[in-house]
């Protein structure tokens, strides 16, 4: 019971830093994502592929654990 109560008191720290981490990856991307929005509109192609590889990187830096 004493390890049960150990492992949830230290974990709960863990799911705060989440949001945290969350919200930085949707401040951080904001205008990542409005450029590979408007390359989609434009061209749907290679634009879209470019500005997409950058959105995935920034995303995925953000969400390593």
């Amino acid at each position: 019971m004493r390890t049960l109560a150990m492992v949830m008191l230290l974990t709960m720290p863990i799911g705060c830093a989440s949001v945290a981490v969350d919200s930085a990856i949707c401040g951080g991307t904001i205008k990542t994502r409005s450029n590979h929005a408007a390359a989609l509109a434009t061209d749907g192609g290679p634009l879209s592929v470019v500005t997409g590889r950058v959105l995935i990187a920034q995303v995925d830096a953000g969400c390593q654990p």
